[in-house]
Formats: structure tokens, sequence, C-alpha cells
């Protein structure tokens, strides 16, 4: 397991709850036996994402992601094997002994969190306890924000001078190419290197887990003398601005609570909000969401209102993020701020319940996309009228659904006074041409995929012998191997036996801990929690490997035959009379087994108990 003992993996996955783990990242309802909730790994509106607390594996009859806790915690949080069984350690308090650090991104990403910790202290501490920090701490009780929140947030102070933090990580041991890679300095262009952050108020950014991924940094002095007013991280390997959204790790439990998340675009405007007791706010960095951010939001909250500065809400960027975030599956409604004002102004000047009411009063995002876009155009004229449809059109083949699409194509229709018909004729042309690119661009995209070929009787198979060490033995004498058509699936059902045959504890999850190979792991994972193939009496289950393995013998005779059939006929085309004979007698003896029942106790199988 990749420098870490296997008895140590086991103690990890013994103590670690998969319903809890994913309950951190998600929201999950019980249906029958299983836990439900909204995939974080595709866009979609109806949960499919299901997770069996009794065999501590998750699917996602969507999307096909699958696994069980490492598995997991590698695709939510872009980790590798170490460092997620790491990570799983540290949450059900298994220590893992110390051997020779790891070399590579594993051990890159962990340096990086501690450094980041580091500078969280470095920049509080000046921050709290510095004259020069004096400044800082004026500036933000000036916007209002008291102590406790400071504290809460982690706020900090990058002093001045160029290499105040670089000179104190060295001393404490960092080297100089890790808080480079880190974000937190950067080479000098002759030499030496130098701060990111100086003289600015820094945001520690934080990702679910906890942990510090990047940083946002504030200029104290405007006008250009200290750079850009804000400043973010650059891409590192633990940081990416489009993977992340501020404050959510303090929102998520308020946010599932009123099914709502408020979206704001500063860290000033979350942290105003969160200090007034609009604890469901987050802030997306820029404007512009990503698919990911969109992800995040989704399986957090059912509605989501987006709360941007007033200069901010109209721009393209915006748009696009919306429509993301709404192709996510996510209620988006947009807050109509006054001019001139933002979330952290309009809370300060107005106060929280004023706010609220504005939240409040929120309209979804097709009717007040479609009022700026009337604002924009001079409806009286041809040319105004034209531009108009043809934004029109783009924003109507964007609509969550049919029902309102055709409200609003109904409402333009009357607003601009045009015949209803003559616009969805458009709408209709427009979706046809977009559908037939698309159906292009998938089969394009799909073309020499090889893909692993697996029956419905050999997912039985798998997920009946994955059940009990009694019926995998079963299943061992009673099957054929050469019966199983995919070579991969050949492989799976031989591990299987050999993991039945070695294994004290014996479970799906841990069986699955074998395959790094995705498609395996998704084929397993369908097929051990398959609703139908759960719970059934020992007898029904002997029963159902029985028919499944009659079933493959007569699919596996109906292929020999084909086979023999065109050997033969080969044969006698070229005069070759003995062999054809042969494979004729052949031919004979296979047909006569085809349809009996002589495979039902296989070698030596006992299903009669």
């Amino acid at each position: 397991m990749q420098g870490i003992p296997e008895d140590i993996i086991d103690e990890i996955r013994q103590r670690t709850d998969l319903v809890g783990l994913v309950g951190e990242y998600l929201k999950l309802e019980r249906r029958g036996k299983n836990m439900v909730g909204l995939c974080p790994f595709h866009n979609e509106k109806t949960p499919s994402f299901s997770v069996s607390p009794d065999k501590q594996l998750y699917h996602c009859f969507g999307c096909g992601a699958s696994g069980n806790a490492f598995s997991l915690i590698m695709q939510m949080e872009n980790m590798t094997f170490p460092e997620a069984a790491r990570a799983l350690a540290g949450r059900a308090g298994v220590t893992i002994p110390e051997r020779k650090a790891p070399s590579g991104e594993d051990n890159l990403k962990e340096k990086i969190y501690k450094l980041n910790e580091l500078a969280t202290r470095f920049f509080a501490y000046h921050l709290n306890n510095t004259e020069s920090g004096k400044k800082a701490i004026e500036y933000l009780q000036k916007r209002g924000i008291n102590q406790e929140t400071i504290e809460l947030f982690k706020l900090g102070y990058a002093p001045e001078g160029w290499t105040g933090f670089f000179d104190f990580a060295k001393k404490k041991g960092a080297p100089p190419d890790l808080i480079v890679k880190s974000g937190l300095a950067s080479p000098g262009r002759e030499k030496g290197h130098y701060d990111r952050f100086r003289n600015r108020i820094i945001f520690p950014i934080f990702n679910l887990s906890g942990k510090v991924a990047g940083f946002g940094g504030r200029a104290l002095e405007d006008g250009g003398k200290s750079g850009p007013k804000y400043l973010n991280s650059p891409e590192t390997p633990v940081f990416s601005k489009g993977s992340i959204l501020y404050a959510l790790n303090l929102a998520r439990d308020e946010i599932r609570r009123q099914k709502k998340a408020v979206v704001m675009e500063g860290y000033t405007d979350v942290i105003t909000a969160y200090q007034a007791g609009i604890k469901n706010s987050v802030a997306s960095l820029g404007t512009s969401l990503t698919a990911e951010q969109g992800r995040l939001l989704r399986y957090q909250a059912e509605t989501v209102v987006t709360a941007y500065d007033s200069d901010s809400a109209g721009e393209a960027a915006t748009w696009r993020g919306l429509a993301i975030l709404q192709s996510s599956g996510c209620l988006v409604q947009v807050a109509d701020l006054p001019a001139d004002t933002d979330p952290d102004n309009y809370i300060r000047e107005k106060g929280p319940e004023h706010f609220n009411k504005l939240i409040d009063s929120a309209r979804p995002l097709m009717e007040y996309r479609l009022q700026q876009l009337k604002k924009r155009f001079d409806l009286e004229s041809d040319k105004g009228r034209i531009d108009y449809t043809e934004e029109l059109m783009s924003l109507l083949l964007a609509a969550v659904n049919q029902v309102e699409q055709d409200f609003y194509l109904r409402r333009a229709a009357e607003e601009m006074d045009i015949d209803e018909d003559a616009l969805r004729s458009e709408l209709k042309n427009r979706r046809t041409r977009g559908s037939r690119y698309k159906e292009a661009e998938q089969k394009e995209m799909s073309k020499d995929q090889e893909k692993i070929i697996i029956r419905p009787e050999e997912k039985t198979l798998i997920s009946l012998m994955l059940q009990s060490k009694e019926i995998a033995e079963q299943g061992r004498n009673i099957l054929q191997i050469e019966y199983i058509g995919d070579p991969k699936i050949r492989k799976v059902i031989e591990d299987i036996w050999d993991f039945a045959a070695g294994e004290t504890v014996f479970s799906a999850e841990k069986f699955l801990s074998r395959f790094e190979d995705q498609e395996i792991v998704k084929i397993i994972t369908e097929a051990v929690t398959e609703p139908s193939l759960q719970d059934l009496p020992l007898q029904t289950a002997k029963r159902n490997i029985e028919d499944s393995v009659n079933r493959l013998h007569k699919i596996w005779v109906t292929k020999k035959l084909r086979d023999l059939r065109r050997k033969r006929e080969s044969y006698e085309a070229q005069g070759l009379l003995e062999e054809a004979n042969k494979l004729f007698l052949e031919e004979q003896e296979l047909s006569m087994n085809k349809d009996g029942d002589s495979y039902r106790l296989g070698k030596g199988g006992d299903f009669n108990d």
C-alpha cells in the first residue's frame, strides 16, 4: 500500500464510516437500506449517488463513480492513495508509523499545507502583535469587523518589506523552492526571493477539510503602489481558485439547514455577512463561477442566490458563471443590489434585516436576465428587435426545463408583440442544430474507446460471490472460467476466489482496494450495490449462481458451435473431409449438452442444502 503497512490500512478502513465521511461533503437522505444524495462528480437534478452503510461502498447510477472511503477522498480532494490514507488516519485517530518521507506529489502537498499553516500563524501574529499591524487592525475595525470575527476567519497582515515571510520560513527549515512552490514567494529577477504578499491584509482560504489551501491579500495602500488591490495565491498543488469557495467550511452547516446559499464576490462581503448572522454566505473569488464551484454548491444547497456588486452583476463573465451554476441543477436567483453598492457596505449601512429582504426578493435568473436584456436594446427599432431576439434564443436554450422555457418564450412574445409560433419555430431550429452538433461531438469522443464488456450473469456472479466466502467457494466449484467473455472480468472472478480463500475478514470494500483501474472499480461496485441482489436468502443466492452459470454455459456453447461450424465449412471447401468430419462429431457432442442441466451441480458443488 505504497509505504503504509496493510494492517494500518485495515485499521483505517474499519474505523472510517463512509456515510459520515460522505455527509461531510454532501447532504444524504435514507432510501431503504442505503443513503442517497446528489452526485458530487457530475451535474444532476435527481439523486443517483448511493452509499451502502453495510458494504461501506458508494456508487453513482448516473455517471458510474464508485469506490470506498479511500477513493472518495482521492476524488474529492484530488489526493493520491497515501495522502488519502493519511487524511483518513488523522480523522479516525489512527497513527501511521513514521518511515522515510515519501517522494513526489504526495509529500509536496503535505509540506505545502504545513507551510500554509505556518504562514497563517505568521500573518496573524503580525496583525495582532506588531506596531505595523495596527494600521491593518484599524482598517478592519473601520469596516466593522470585530476581534472575534478576525480570529474565526484567522485574518492576518503581511508586513512591508521584501523578504519578511521568506526569511522567517527559512529559519523554520522550509527550503526556498518549497516556499516558491507554495506561492508564498517568487524568485527575484537577478538573485534571491521576495514575498508575494507585502503590506496586505491576509485572508486565509480554507478547503472543505479545514486546511489552508491558499491566501488572498487586500492592499492597504490604494493607487497601485502595492500592486493590484486584491491578490490571490497562484495555482499550486493544493490551491485552484476555480475549485474552492471562500468560507464554505464555515457556512456548510447553515447552507444545508436553510437549503440556500448566498454567493458574494469578495472576502469582506462574506465576513461582514457572517458577523451579522447571515451564515450561509460564501464568496466565489470572482464573478465567473466554474463547473467545480457549481457542483460544490449544488450538493450543499437547493437554491443559490447571487449577491454580486452592482457594477459586476451585468458582466458577461457573471452570466457565464450563473449559467454553469444553473446547469448544475441549482435554482439560481439574483439579488438586485442598488447601484454603487456591495453586500459589505449595504449590510453595514442598512442592517442585516434589509439585506435578508433583498435576498428573499431575489428573482429567478431567467427573469432577471430578460429584464436586463430589454434595457440593452431599443425594441422600437428593427435592428434592436433582431438583436434582442438573437440573444433571447440563447437565453431560452439555457433554460432549466421545458416549462421554464415555454413560460418565458410566451412572455417575450407578448412584450415584443410578435408571433409566438414564429419564436417557437426559431427556437426549435436552433435546438435541432445544437443537438446534431452535440451528437456528432459525442460520437467523435467515443470513437476507438475500448470498454469492458460484462454480461448480466457475470454481474450477478460478482455480486453474490462477494457477499460471503461460502457462495464464493460454491461459485468456484460450479463455474468454468472460460465461460467468462471479457479477460478483465475473468481476472476479477479469479481474484474473488483467491481473496475468499485467503482472507479471514471477507468484505467487498476491502476487495475493491486491490484495483486501481477505475472502470473495474465501477463494475465491481455497481454489481455489489445492485438493489435486486441484496439480502437474498442463502438458498436463493445459490439458485441465482446456478442459473447464471447455466446461462453462461449456453452462451459459451453457442459461440463454440459457431466457431466450429465456420472452421468445418472452411475444411470442406478445401476438400479436407477427414478434419471436417472430426469437427462435425465435436459439434454433435457440444449440441447434446447445450440445453441440458448437467452443469447445475458443476464440479462437486452441493446446492441441495
